[in-house]
């Protein structure tokens, strides 16, 4: 899992795109192509945040944990959490709804994702 791919999975697991994020982000309508293109840029592979408050005021509009998003970043891959494949959630982010939060049945997903796609293949 990328950094990228991470924040990827979490902003889409929200329902939201670059777009509404960038509403969310910057009230004035003027600055949100330039916070759309970063945004952009974050989401794709090969490019990180250099600052952790980048990925920290990615919180107030969407679910994710930025200890996970620099973990990595930073850390060998055999030291990572499971993160799932599906939604990006993790044991330090949850998904969480009415039903309570998710548990991981799976190295790389969780119940809810794993539910989903088994609905989808139904």
């Amino acid at each position: 899992m990328t950094p990228a791919n991470y924040l990827r999975l979490r902003r889409k697991a929200s329902g939201l795109t670059l777009e509404q994020v960038a509403e969310r982000l910057m009230p004035r309508a003027g600055f949100r192509p330039m916070v759309v293109a970063f945004l952009r840029i974050l989401e794709t592979d090969g490019c990180t945040a250099r600052h952790r408050d980048h990925i920290e005021r990615l919180t107030s509009v969407f679910p994710l944990d930025p200890d996970v998003y620099f973990q990595l970043v930073t850390d060998p891959a055999n030291s990572l959490p499971s993160i799932c494949s599906g939604c990006g959630c993790s044991a330090y982010d949850p998904c969480t709804a009415a039903g309570g939060t998710c548990r991981f049945v799976a190295p790389d997903a969780c119940d809810r994702c794993l539910t989903n796609a088994n609905r989808r293949a139904a």
